[in-house]
C-alpha cells in the first residue's frame, strides 16, 4: 500500500473554496428559479457573479501553474455571466449548467487520449494501489460519462430554449443529480459484481458474502492480486 500522504491534501482554504463552488452549482437552479420570480435578470446575475468571484478569491492559492488553471476553469462560467448581466439576457444564465458539462466532457474526453483515464485518477485517489487489470475498465467508464456528460448538455439546453422555466427548474435541481446518483450507483454495483475486489469496509463485507471472489475467474484474480500485496518482499505467492 502507498504512504498515507501520498494522496493529495486540500488546504483549509481550497476547502472552503470547494464548498462555496458546491453550494454554488448546487444551489443555482433554485436561485435561478425563485430569483427570475422576483427579480430583473441584471440583479440575478450580479448575485450570481458576487458568489462566484467569492469562490474564485478563496481558491487563489498555490503556484502560477495552479492559478493560471483555475482561471481557465472558471474564465467561461465569469464571461458568460456578465453577457448575460450586459444582454440582460435569461437564457445565458439557464446555459450556465450546460457549458459546465460540456467542460466536463472535455475534461473526460482528453483524458482519455491524453491517459490516464479521468476515471482511474479518481481511482487512485482512493486506491493506493490500483490493480492494473482495472485500468481498461476505467477507460470504458469515462466513455460512459462522457455519453452521460454529452446527454446532460443537450437536455439543458433543449430545457433553456424552448421549455418552461419550472421544467428547466426541476431537470437540474433534481432530475440530474438523481440520474447520475443512479448511474454512480450502478457503477459501482456493477464493479463489485465484476471485479469481486473487496477491501475491509462494511459494504465491501457485504459484497464479498453475496457475491464471494471465488466464485469467478475474475474474482480469483482479484484475490491473487491482494496475495501478492500482502506478501513479503521476495517471497512467492501460491
Amino acid at each position: 500500500m502507498g504512504a498515507p500522504d501520498a494522496r493529495p491534501q486540500l488546504t483549509p482554504w481550497q476547502l472552503v473554496a470547494a464548498i462555496l463552488q458546491g453550494a454554488f452549482y448546487l444551489a443555482y437552479p433554485f436561485v435561478i428559479y425563485f430569483a427570475h420570480t422576483r427579480w430583473a435578470t441584471r440583479g440575478v446575475g450580479g448575485v450570481l457573479l458576487g458568489l462566484y468571484a467569492a469562490a474564485f478569491l478563496l481558491g487563489m492559492r498555490g503556484s502560477a501553474v495552479d492559478l493560471w488553471h483555475l482561471l481557465r476553469q472558471h474564465a467561461a462560467v465569469a464571461v458568460l455571466i456578465v453577457v448575460a448581466i450586459v444582454l440582460d439576457d435569461r437564457t445565458l444564465l439557464l446555459l450556465l449548467p450546460m457549458l459546465v458539462s460540456l467542460y466536463l466532457l472535455g475534461t473526460f474526453s482528453w483524458s482519455l487520449y491524453n491517459g490516464p483515464s479521468m476515471i482511474e485518477r479518481f481511482a487512485r485517489m482512493v486506491e493506493d494501489d490500483l490493480p492494473p487489470f482495472t485500468f481498461s475498465y476505467c477507460r470504458r467508464v469515462t466513455w460512459v460519462w462522457c455519453g452521460f456528460m454529452a446527454f446532460n448538455a443537450v437536455t439543458i439546453g433543449a430545457l433553456a430554449l424552448s421549455a418552461p422555466l419550472r421544467w428547466w427548474a426541476l431537470y437540474t435541481g433534481l432530475v440530474f443529480y438523481l440520474l447520475m446518483g443512479l448511474l454512480v450507483g450502478a457503477e459501482f454495483c456493477f464493479r463489485k459484481w465484476w471485479f469481486r475486489y473487496y477491501g475491509s469496509g462494511p459494504v465491501d463485507r457485504l459484497f464479498a458474502r453475496l457475491f464471494p471472489a471465488e466464485a469467478t475467474a475474475n474474482g480469483r484474480r482479484s484475490l491473487a492480486y491482494v496475495e501478492q500485496r500482502a506478501a513479503p518482499p521476495g517471497e512467492p505467492t501460491r
